[in-house]
């Protein structure tokens, strides 16, 4: 692969393995539809992955961070089939680029929504010092080998603002992954204080709580998704899912994703943290732009039938 010099370099072995583990992800297809790792058709079907409102809570915190700034060009690191470029490029009206490692996630962005996407690695981003004013990494440096280098390698990118989102995991979970060397699981815990090394740096860092616990409960049980275990708990819920999802739609996920940010501030309690990096000399709007998850749970596209 390339870097931002035009050098050549050699993936770590770790990274060369998730590599072939998001390629099968991102080709996989049912009834010849790609099936998509983001809600990219809209809420709570078969060709895209589950857990929507979860994914509904961090978009909107992503949302919000952006709707504090000016800026005319983004690109999202780690941006798989461009679901989230796309809602910036539909919200904001900026040009938008994407990338990610998998060859076959940056052609679905090219085909499905347009978007200039570079298959590349996040230790070694083929771009120019700030080349972006705006730059979202969402729900990717928890997998990678060497998270410091990554997120300098996104600041050395940023020429206004940086967006990061990650899981607040038990770190007993992650050294359990890193014990039995699973691929492309968490393999770093994060807490709203881990990126507070950046500030010596002369970084402004501030941060969101997302994914409030409380929350996990409702909205599994309104997405209605089966799941496939023995215990006669989980056999009475997949017996009720039909219900639930003729009961609870759209407007149920949008007034759960709504809560979200305001319960985890609330109670202290989250799953998620959404971290606002920006440069000291980044100026924020008068009066920012605030999102609310039926602004942009709607923007969805026809299922996609990817060419051999």
């Amino acid at each position: 692969m390339i870097n931002a010099t035009g050098e050549n370099f050699a993936q770590d072995p770790y990274t060369q393995e998730v590599k072939k583990v998001v390629n099968s992800w991102f080709s996989k297809t049912i009834d010849g539809i790609h099936f998509s790792h983001q809600p990219i058709y809209g809420y709570r079907t078969k060709y895209a992955a589950t857990s929507n409102i979860a994914r509904y809570m961090v978009t909107r915190s992503i949302l919000n961070a952006l709707g504090r700034f000016s800026f005319s060009s983004f690109i999202d690191v780690g941006g798989a089939e461009g679901y989230t470029a796309n809602l910036v490029r539909t919200l904001f009206k900026v040009d938008v680029r994407s990338t990610d490692l998998s060859d076959y996630a940056c052609r679905m962005a090219s085909e499905i929504f347009n978007i200039n996407a570079a298959c590349c690695d996040i230790h070694h981003l083929p771009f120019e010092d700030r080349a972006f004013d705006a730059v979202l990494c969402s729900e990717t440096i928890e997998h990678v080998t060497d998270y410091k280098m990554a997120v300098q390698e996104l600041l050395r990118i940023t020429n206004k603002v940086l967006v990061i989102t990650v899981p607040h995991d038990p770190p007993a979970l992650v050294a359990e992954n890193i014990r039995l060397k699973r691929t492309h699981e968490h393999i770093h815990c994060f807490d709203i204080h881990t990126l507070d090394y950046l500030k010596q740096q002369g970084y402004t860092v501030e941060y969101q709580k997302t994914l409030c616990p409380l929350l996990v409960v409702p909205r599994v049980v309104a997405e209605g998704h089966a799941k496939p275990n023995t215990k006669w708990t989980f056999k009475i819920y997949n017996h009720l899912t039909p219900l639930f999802r003729k009961l609870w739609g759209i407007r149920t996920a949008n007034r759960l994703t709504n809560m979200d940010i305001r319960l985890a501030k609330l109670t202290g309690l989250y799953g998620g943290i959404t971290f606002i990096i920006k440069r000291k000399d980044t100026a924020e709007k008068m009066k920012p732009h605030t999102f609310r998850s039926q602004d942009f749970t709607g923007i969805k596209v026809p299922f996609y039938k990817p060419a051999n």
